[in-house]
């Protein structure tokens, strides 16, 4: 009786076919990783950006009413004097609107800034700062950062 060494041609092509649904199985995986790490980049610089408008705008206090209004230019300050809180808010705006459009160039981004003016002497005023781009990997289709910012009312004097 001779014993046959080896393998079988059979049992060749079950390993292969194991091996092949292994390394497909990884190859998603890894498509699925690179995806949402690229979501968590993109959620990490919107949180970057709308902190950045936090600070500016507790930066800013004398300019808290005009960081609810809209403005598609940047005003033009001169060297010598600076600008006035106005024109400082209004940059502001400007600033983060190109950025986030930079950020996220779908024509749906939406970057917004709400604000509730202080209801007393001692009451802080609040703002709401909100990031929402379009993003067709989400299930939602759409994806947000928003912070809430409370800046202390301008002393006077």
């Amino acid at each position: 009786m001779i014993h046959a060494r080896g393998f079988t041609l059979a049992e060749t092509l079950v390993a292969l076919m194991v091996l092949s649904m292994g390394l497909l199985g990884a190859a998603a995986l890894l498509l699925d990783s690179l995806r949402n790490h690229a979501t968590a980049l993109r959620r990490v610089a919107a949180s970057n950006l709308v902190r950045d408008m936090a600070d500016r705008v507790r930066a800013n206090p004398r300019g808290a009413p005009y960081y609810h209004a809209s403005s598609s230019t940047a005003p033009d300050c001169d060297e010598a004097g600076g600008c006035d809180a106005m024109q400082l808010a209004l940059s502001d705006l400007v600033f983060f609107a190109t950025s986030a459009h930079a950020l996220f160039p779908r024509p749906d981004t939406e970057a917004r800034i709400e604000f509730a003016p202080a209801t007393g002497p001692a009451t802080p005023a609040r703002y709401l700062i909100t990031l929402r781009w379009s993003d067709a990997r989400n299930d939602a289709g759409t994806d947000s950062v928003a912070l809430q910012v409370l800046a202390q009312p301008p002393v006077a004097g």
